[in-house]
C-alpha cells in the first residue's frame, strides 16, 4: 500500500449501485486510490443480493486494492475465520475494534501471516465526541485515541484507523494510519453532518495519516472522477 493513498468509500445501499460506481471510478488515472466496501453492503440479506465472496471479489476484480471494512468485535474464532475468508481473496486490509483486546488482536493477526493482508485497529470512530468518550471510556477523545492506539500498536496490528485531528496525541513508534473523516474545503454539502472529527485531505496527511477514507466528498459529487483526482491532487 503506498504511502498518501485513498479509499473510496462503497456507501450505496445497494450492492448493484456500488459496484456499477466503483467501475465508474476504475479508470482513474492513478495508482494511489482503492475502495473500502462497508459491512452492511458484504452482509447484505436482500433476496437479491450476492454472497460476500462474489461480492467483494467484483470490486477487486476492478484492479485496485481492497479495503473491507468489517469493524470486527467478536469472538476470536469468529474473528479469524472472517480474516481469513478475506485473506483468501487478496484484500489489502481488514479492520477490527482495538478494544477486543490483545489477545485477540494479536490472534486475528496471527490468522494472516504468509498473506498479503493487512491488520488495521479501530481507536475512536469519527463521529464521535468527548461527550461519547467520557461515557464509553471515561475520557477525553483524544486519550481514548492514544490508549486504543497504543493496544492496537502493542498488539502487533499493521495499522491503526482513527481521527488525523488526533494522530499527534500518541508517542508511538511509526504505524501506518488510516483516516476517515475527509472533508475537502471545497466540497459544499452541508447536509453530510454525520462526521464530528474532520479534517481536509492535506490536514490528514500534514498530521501524520497515510491513507484516507473519503466517501460523500467524491459519491455525492456533481462529477465524482473529477472529486477524486482533486483529492489525489491535493495529497500527492
Amino acid at each position: 500500500m503506498a504511502n498518501r493513498f485513498v479509499y473510496v468509500a462503497l456507501d450505496y445501499d445497494d450492492q448493484t449501485r456500488n459496484l456499477a460506481f466503483a467501475a465508474s471510478l476504475a479508470n482513474v488515472r492513478s495508482d494511489r486510490f482503492g475502495f473500502k466496501v462497508n459491512l452492511d453492503a458484504v452482509a447484505n440479506f436482500s433476496p437479491t443480493a450476492q454472497n460476500p465472496y462474489s461480492f467483494v471479489k467484483q470490486v477487486m476484480d476492478l484492479g485496485r486494492p481492497v479495503f473491507v471494512d468489517m469493524k470486527m468485535w467478536n469472538g476470536g474464532r469468529t474473528m479469524e475465520n472472517i480474516a481469513k475468508g478475506c485473506a483468501s481473496l487478496g484484500v489489502d486490509i481488514v479492520n477490527m475494534y482495538a478494544h477486543a483486546g490483545p489477545a485477540f488482536i494479536g490472534r486475528v493477526k496471527d490468522s494472516l501471516r504468509g498473506t498479503q493482508t493487512q491488520l488495521f485497529a479501530v481507536t475512536v470512530l469519527t463521529h464521535y465526541t468527548d461527550s461519547d468518550t467520557q461515557r464509553l471510556y471515561g475520557c477525553s477523545l483524544a486519550e481514548a485515541a492514544k490508549r486504543l492506539g497504543k493496544i492496537g500498536f502493542e498488539s502487533g496490528a499493521d495499522g491503526l484507523i482513527m481521527p488525523a485531528n488526533h494522530i499527534g496525541d500518541m508517542k508511538l513508534a511509526p504505524i501506518k494510519i488510516l483516516s476517515p473523516g475527509i472533508r475537502p474545503a471545497w466540497y459544499e454539502n452541508k447536509s453530510d453532518n454525520d462526521q464530528e472529527q474532520t479534517v481536509t485531505p492535506r490536514e490528514a496527511i500534514d498530521n501524520g495519516a497515510n491513507s484516507l477514507v473519503v466517501g460523500s466528498p467524491v459519491r455525492k459529487s456533481p462529477d465524482p472522477v473529477a472529486a477524486l483526482e482533486r483529492i489525489i491532487a491535493e495529497i500527492s
